[in-house]
C-alpha cells in the first residue's frame, strides 16, 4: 500500500502518470472512498459536517462524470480507470497536506481576517493541483500540458459556479 502511495507522489511531482497505474474497478473504488473521506475531514474544518459531506459528495460525483465525459469525447474512455484513479489519488495526496495547511491559515474559526503564511500556502497547494489534475489529464488525452491545465481551469471555474449555486452560504 505504501508504494501505491509513492505513486501518487511521483505523480503530483510529474514523474509518473495515469498510464503507470491499473486499470482497476477496486483501485478506483478504493481511491473514492479515501477520496471522499479526506475531502470531507478537510472541508469540515470550514463548514458543518453535514454540508461537508454535500459539497463533497456532489463535486466527487461532478468531478468523476466530468473525467468520463471528457474522454470519451476526446475517444479515450479505455483510459477511464487509470486516468480517474491518477487524479483521485493524487488529489487526495495533495488533500491530505492542505488539511494542517488549512488549520494553519485559520480556516477552522469560520474566517480568515487577513492573508497568512497559511492562506499563501493553501493558495500554492490550489495552484499544485490544478497543475497535477492538468498534468494528468494531458497525458491520459495525449494533448499538450498547457491544454490540460486550461481544461482543468475551465472545470474549476464552473464546479466553484456550480457549488455556489447548489450550496449557498
Amino acid at each position: 500500500m505504501w508504494r501505491l502511495g509513492l505513486i501518487f507522489v511521483d505523480i503530483a511531482l510529474h514523474r509518473r502518470g495515469p498510464e503507470d497505474l491499473p486499470a482497476s474497478k477496486f483501485l478506483f473504488g478504493l481511491l473514492l472512498f479515501v477520496y471522499v473521506t479526506a475531502g470531507i475531514a478537510a472541508t469540515q474544518i470550514a463548514q458543518p459536517l453535514g454540508r461537508a459531506a454535500g459539497m463533497v459528495i456532489v463535486d466527487t460525483a461532478l468531478y468523476v462524470g466530468f473525467v468520463y465525459l471528457l474522454l470519451a469525447l476526446f475517444q479515450q474512455s479505455g483510459r477511464f480507470l487509470q486516468t480517474i484513479s491518477a487524479l483521485l489519488g493524487a488529489e487526495t495526496f495533495l488533500t491530505l497536506i492542505g488539511i494542517p495547511v488549512l488549520m494553519l491559515a485559520g480556516f477552522e474559526n469560520g474566517e480568515v481576517e487577513a492573508p497568512n503564511v497559511g492562506t499563501w500556502l493553501f493558495f500554492l497547494l490550489i495552484l499544485w493541483s490544478i497543475d497535477v489534475a492538468g498534468f494528468v489529464l494531458s497525458r491520459a488525452l495525449k494533448l499538450s500540458y498547457f491544454s490540460g491545465v486550461l481544461i482543468v481551469l475551465v472545470y474549476a471555474f464552473s464546479s466553484f459556479t456550480l457549488g455556489g449555486l447548489l450550496f449557498p452560504m
